[in-house]
């Protein structure tokens, strides 16, 4: 696959997760530029927090319209999904044995933990719509791919992002959430995703990482 087929597909399934939460602009802007200021060359977070304050508008935050735990599942569900897609078509079939461990540790967490959402979501809440609304095209075209940027090292720099608003979200439900099982959930997603940014960030100071033409 093409780098800008690739590209194309990490814009769509990251933006999708932020387009559910009405956070379409702040995706299509980080995604379009990898080194935009919410993340700095070597993937870590800027001081002032911007990107989260951005994302905030949309994915992550939560009404009182709705249960939270609805509201919760509904969010975590589409964002695992965003991660799922990119991952699938970023660095699934890496070069880098490294890349790919991670690529399997993410499917295949997330994926069990969709479903295990989705089953309570059915049970616990069957009669309530979808708190996060229809879901939009991406918005974005060509001409918001950038130019030249190095797939595997945008992965990363835009799932550190991702992975981030996923601890938050996790951080929020340990003491939010109704359902015992949920603030269990919320843990091991916090522990995971904030093991893996680690990883990630280390991953981006490798100079193997990124480099190949």
């Amino acid at each position: 696959m093409k780098l800008h087929q690739r590209t194309a597909i990490t814009v769509a399934a990251l933006s999708a997760a932020a387009i559910a939460g009405g956070g379409a602009t702040y995706a299509a802007t980080q995604i379009a530029s990898p080194s935009a200021e919410s993340v700095t060359d070597d993937g870590d977070m800027m001081s002032d927090h911007s990107a989260g304050m951005n994302m905030n508008m949309g994915m992550g935050s939560f009404t009182d319209d709705a249960p939270f735990d609805a509201q919760f599942l509904d969010q975590m569900i589409v964002h695992h999904e965003g991660a799922i897609m990119s991952t699938q078509a970023m660095i699934a079939d890496s070069d880098q044995p490294e890349l790919r461990e991670l690529a399997d540790d993410i499917l295949t967490s997330q994926q069990e933990q969709i479903t295990q959402m989705q089953s309570w979501r059915n049970q616990w809440y069957p009669d309530l719509e979808t708190t996060t609304g229809m879901m939009g095209d991406s918005m974005m075209g060509d001409s918001m791919m950038g130019g030249g940027a190095d797939t595997e090292r945008m992965y990363l720099q835009m799932m550190i992002v991702h992975h981030q608003l996923a601890v938050d979200m996790a951080e929020r439900a340990q003491s939010d959430a109704v359902h015992p099982q949920l603030q269990d959930l919320a843990v091991t997603i916090e522990k995971e995703q904030a093991e893996q940014i680690t990883l990630m960030r280390g991953y981006l100071g490798e100079s193997s990482v990124g480099t190949r033409p």
